[in-house]
């Protein structure tokens, strides 16, 4: 079953979507939290650069997982549910991290750490869909076998 994999233009597109959609994330963080000292950008770096570190690695180690899991082609609609709210989870723990070295100097309510992590995790899947969408349409495939 062939196929293409985004090539290194697809990646920036995809990388570029979440930066910019962080960064607006980081300044509703701000917004809420107006003690935050560190700028947008800084946050949105912490972010993105997690994201290019864990993505990866995490989005091969669930398919495997899963698909080691789930042999069977019939049940994929349900490996994929299970992997995006795996995906889901990780995001919030990623998140929180990000939200706690930007706010560890003030007092920040638990509750509300994780608040603002599940809705930044919400905010990193819905990112997906136009980062996803222009990295596929991008130049230079990487063409597989």
């Amino acid at each position: 079953m062939g196929g293409y994999f985004p090539g290194v233009p697809g990646l920036a597109v995809f990388a570029g979507i979440k930066f910019v959609g962080y960064c607006l994330a980081g300044l509703a963080l701000k917004k809420l939290q107006p003690a935050i000292k560190a700028n947008v950008i800084k946050i949105a770096g912490a972010r993105t650069g997690l994201g290019i570190l864990i993505g990866p690695v995490a989005m091969l180690g669930l398919g495997l997982g899963l698909a080691s899991a789930f042999p069977r082609a019939s049940q994929e609609y349900l490996t994929n549910y299970i992997y995006y709210g795996l995906l889901y989870v990780l995001r919030i723990l990623i998140w929180a991290f990000v939200i706690y070295l930007f706010t560890k100097e003030m007092p920040l309510r638990k509750p509300q750490l994780w608040s603002y992590a599940a809705l930044g995790a919400v905010w990193s899947c819905l990112l997906d869909f136009p980062g996803f969408e222009l990295a596929v349409i991008a130049p230079a495939k990487i063409p597989i076998c």
